[in-house]
């Protein structure tokens, strides 16, 4: 089993480049997708990674095809890295990135399986996020 994590990105290089040493410390190769963010956060990101990390694969969608576009842009560059299976996460922080390796056991355990997690929120969960899961749940 050869596991990595897929991130969409789309103009979060504050939030990412805070999240990025958490996600170094997981031992997770990285593939990273930019939806087109504006160019300035795009190099900004680029450099970012370039600095951080090793063996992070970087793709950039030149026109925003939203988060699952950027996630099966993700899959797809993983597959073709020679990867088994991916865990997709976040790159705005609002995932517990110290949950990659029960979610990479998890998936050890059953290979063939579809692993999902399920949102947790507290009061500190804004309006906004609140009622887009409320919708889509």
């Amino acid at each position: 089993m050869l596991i990595c994590a897929v991130i969409p990105h789309f103009d979060h290089v504050d939030q990412f480049e805070a999240l990025l040493p958490q996600l170094s410390a997981q031992g997770m190769p990285l593939v990273v997708v930019d939806d087109a963010s504006p160019a300035e956060a795009y190099e900004k990101l680029q450099a970012l990674l370039d600095e951080q990390t090793d063996g992070t694969i970087l793709v950039r969608h030149t026109q925003n095809l939203g988060k699952g576009g950027a996630v099966m842009t993700g899959l797809k560059a993983a597959l073709e890295a020679g990867y088994t299976h991916a865990l997709q996460i976040d790159a705005d922080g609002q995932h517990d990135v110290t949950d990659m390796v029960r979610f990479g056991a998890v998936a050890e355990e059953h290979p063939d399986c579809i692993i999902c997690g399920q949102p947790e929120f507290d009061k500190s969960i804004s309006k906004l996020r609140y009622y887009a899961r409320y919708i889509t749940l």
